[in-house]
């Protein structure tokens, strides 16, 4: 009898171990099943946020680089003898490119957070002093045309000369910009597409 009774008991033992076991692994695979589901659905929550970020960053991109490319050949066209209506046309014409990219610049603000999600070379701060270096190179070209306004023919052809060296400055600095912005777009659409590799 002590035998059976021994064997019961070993019998029931085992069946309570086997069921805790059933128990604690069960809860041990939910467990590790609800965190990997919760890093996926993490990842692409951030995967779409990339994706939504970088569709801004490319589309404001993208016309900036527009903008710039109009902006040199304004400067560029505006080395050649032109008419004062002409000029006025160009500048009329700049104007309209500059409320524009204010504009898309205010109603896109989420491309400013392209850095947040990719590697770009153009930094905040970097994209900064360009626009500060761009501005003042600006401005000298509108000091240099106030000067000649008002200059006599002998100085008047040493401000030409500024005023040319000054155009070239100015379309050199737009050009290194629409590199950097070309350079970072290439950047964004290779990091997406890397992103969407199967590993």
């Amino acid at each position: 009898m002590t035998d059976n009774a021994t064997l019961i008991e070993i019998s029931a033992f085992s069946a309570l171990s086997g069921a805790i076991l059933t128990q604690v692994l069960t809860g041990l695979f939910a467990y590790v099943g609800d965190k990997r589901k919760s890093k996926l659905e993490l990842s692409k929550q951030y995967r779409d946020k990339q994706i939504e970020v970088a569709e801004h960053f490319y589309f404001v991109t993208g016309e900036t680089m527009a903008v710039l490319r109009k902006s040199i050949e304004h400067w560029k066209d505006r080395n050649k003898a032109r008419s004062g209506a002409s000029v006025e046309f160009f500048n009329k014409e700049i104007k309209k490119l500059d409320a524009y990219m204010d504009k898309l610049n205010a109603e896109n603000w989420k491309h400013n957070l392209i850095s947040l999600y990719f590697n770009i070379s153009l930094s905040h701060n970097k994209l900064i002093a360009a626009n500060t270096k761009s501005h003042a190179l600006y401005l000298n070209l509108l000091d240099i045309a106030d000067q000649f306004k008002k200059a006599n023919e002998v100085d008047k052809n040493m401000l030409l000369g500024k005023y040319h060296e000054g155009v070239f400055d100015l379309c050199s600095q737009y050009d290194d910009i629409y590199k950097m912005l070309e350079s970072d777009m290439l950047t964004v659409k290779t990091a997406l597409l890397n992103s969407f590799e199967i590993t």
